[in-house]
C-alpha cells in the first residue's frame, strides 16, 4: 500500500503553491501568456488559427473591410505574415461577390471594399496562406458588423454597444 507521509504532502503542497506563485507573478508584469487574451484591438472579432495565430477582422456596414494578424501572445504581425489573402460574400439570393484585398501602405493590415453589407444572412469566407498551409474561415457576416450606436450619459459621450458573439467559425484547409 503507497501512503504519503505528512512531510511528504506538505513538500508537494508547498511545491504547487510556489508554482502558483511564480505564475500569478509572470501574470502581473505583463508578461505575455499565450490565448489569455481574444479582446479586439481594432474594433473587430478575433479568431484563431491552431495555435500560433490569431487574426481579427474588421468590418464596416458600408463594406470597409480589415484583417489584421497576431501571434500566440497577441502581438500584431505584420501583414506580410500571410499571403493570397482572398474574401468572398456570400449574400442570399445574389452572386457571391469577390473582394480584392492588399495590403495597406503601412503593411499593419489586408484591407478591400465589398458593396456595403446589410443584416441579413450573409457569410463572408476568407482564405490566405500561412506558414505554407491555406487556410479557409466561413462565418456569418452578423457576428462582425458593430452592433448600433448607444448613448453613454457620462463623460464618454457616444459609444458602441458589445458585438454579438461570433458561432464557432467553419475552418478547413482550402482544396485546390
Amino acid at each position: 500500500m503507497n501512503s504519503v507521509s505528512p512531510d511528504g504532502l506538505a513538500g508537494w503542497l508547498a511545491a504547487c503553491s510556489l508554482a502558483m506563485l511564480c505564475a500569478s507573478a509572470v501574470a502581473q508584469e505583463g508578461m505575455p501568456i499565450p490565448h489569455g487574451n481574444h479582446n479586439p484591438h481594432h474594433g473587430g472579432a478575433v479568431l484563431m488559427y491552431g495555435m500560433d495565430l490569431h487574426f481579427e477582422v474588421v468590418l464596416d456596414p458600408a463594406g470597409a473591410l480589415r484583417i489584421y494578424f497576431s501571434d500566440a501572445q497577441r502581438v500584431d504581425l505584420p501583414a506580410s505574415s500571410v499571403s493570397d489573402v482572398a474574401v468572398e460574400i456570400d449574400r442570399p439570393g445574389a452572386k457571391p461577390e469577390s473582394v480584392a484585398m492588399a495590403i495597406d501602405a503601412t503593411g499593419e493590415y489586408w484591407q478591400g471594399k465589398s458593396a456595403p453589407i446589410g443584416a441579413g444572412d450573409s457569410t463572408m469566407n476568407i482564405a490566405f496562406v500561412f506558414l505554407g498551409n491555406p487556410i479557409v474561415v466561413s462565418m456569418p457576416t452578423s457576428g462582425l458588423l458593430p452592433a448600433a450606436k448607444t448613448v453613454d450619459r457620462g463623460a464618454q459621450g457616444v459609444r458602441p454597444a458589445r458585438r454579438a458573439a461570433l458561432p464557432d467559425p467553419v475552418m478547413a484547409p482550402r482544396s485546390e
